[in-house]
């Protein structure tokens, strides 16, 4: 009797449990393919992930994309990644997700902070990815029109009062916004032209950065040692600054030569270098708090609470970061989390905690909204900062 009862109490208790909500993480594992592997904005990215997937049950783990967006290497790294109690991707690459979504039917798939050309245009690589049930959608990084970010640079060239510049792009093949973009650069400076009374110089066209720094030489070509700006649509921090930089010790362009660049980079050097009499003027890039959109987005989904006013598959700006003020380039190093050293600083300084996001989440609000959750992402600009 005494043996019967004690299976009896086990059975109770196993069902108990059983009849449990989901622990702190025991929802699942979502995996972020990133194409950052260090930084400052990938540190706040894992720590604001994590600080997510915890408050909702999940788990997060780290993939790092294929370095050239390759299609096989991105798969690779998802397979070898891949375990029974994954089940979601926040994906910031776009090389093979068509592959990676056939491979694994069932997972829930959100685009993050890149343009997803591969996937958006039509008859791309891994267009079939709009067909899937099972992709949500895309915010990017910034400016999804390649359009509006010409257009926003050329406005800055213009309020600048620069009257010689170039451009810097990375290969279409990879880049195409930045064709887009340096076109639309140069149609809305040629349209200024037509009625200014200085009108602005584009020297050559834009020259083509296949992933490797501008080279020293570039400024021995014809119009470009008394350039005014450089227009970096690549990564300017990167593959433009370093060589600039050199360019000046060696006396071989303008001493206040200046840079209008997209991305950040805390490197306590190149931002004592960033301001308004300074060699970098102005840094485009995506809200740092952006990332809350994807995990909203796939936590809906897999809970199986999507908002009823989910529009169906989107690609969406970000929020959007323009920092062209010496008092913005203080307030993001002092008072953003990219200056932060530590996890608990970086949630601490970010613009929005748990507290300020939960409630666009439905898996804890049921009545949360899409548009809402939409639009308190891309609220988020660098005046948050300025105290």
């Amino acid at each position: 009797m005494k043996k019967l009862i004690a299976v009896v109490l086990t059975l109770i208790m196993l069902l108990g449990i059983a009849a449990m909500p989901a622990s702190a993480e025991g929802k699942g594992k979502i995996l972020y393919l990133s194409n950052l592997n260090s930084g400052a904005q990938y540190e706040f990215y894992v720590a604001y992930l994590n600080m997510m997937a915890k408050e909702l049950g999940y788990t997060v783990e780290i993939v790092y994309a294929d370095g050239f967006n390759d299609p096989a290497g991105n798969l690779k790294n998802v397979k070898n990644a891949y375990t029974s109690d994954v089940v979601g991707l926040i994906a910031t690459q776009d090389g093979g997700l068509i592959n990676i979504m056939e491979e694994y039917p069932d997972l829930y798939v959100v685009g993050f902070f890149s343009d997803f050309d591969a996937v958006f245009n039509e008859g791309a690589t891994s267009a079939g990815v709009l067909e899937k049930d099972h992709f949500l959608g895309l915010m990017g990084d910034n400016y999804i029109s390649g359009v509006s970010l010409g257009e926003a640079y050329a406005e800055e060239v213009i309020a600048r009062g620069y009257k010689k510049v170039s451009t810097c792009v990375f290969p279409v093949y990879a880049y195409p916004k930045h064709t887009v973009a340096d076109a639309a650069f140069r149609a809305y400076i040629e349209k200024y032209n037509e009625t200014a009374a200085e009108p602005v110089e584009i020297v050559g066209d834009a020259t083509v950065l296949n992933f490797t720094p501008l080279e020293t030489n570039y400024f021995f070509e014809d119009g470009n040692d008394d350039l005014d700006c450089i227009v970096g649509f690549c990564a300017g921090t990167t593959f433009v600054y370093p060589t600039v930089v050199e360019a000046k010790a060696m006396g071989i362009c303008k001493d206040d030569l200046q840079i209008i660049t997209g991305g950040f980079d805390n490197d306590p050097d190149l931002m004592a270098d960033c301001g308004d009499d300074k060699t970098i003027v102005r840094l485009t890039t995506s809200s740092f708090e952006s990332i809350i959109w994807p995990m909203a987005l796939i936590d809906a989904a897999i809970s199986g609470a999507m908002y009823k006013d989910y529009p169906g598959i989107e690609r969406l700006d970000s929020g959007i970061m323009v920092i062209n003020s010496t008092e913005k380039f203080d307030a993001v190093v002092n008072n953003s989390p990219m200056g932060a050293t530590s996890d608990a600083d970086r949630l601490a300084l970010a613009q929005a905690s748990w507290d300020d996001m939960k409630g666009y989440f439905t898996s804890v609000n049921p009545d949360a909204s899409y548009a809402d959750l939409t639009a308190f992402c891309q609220a988020f600009v660098v005046e948050g900062y300025m105290k």
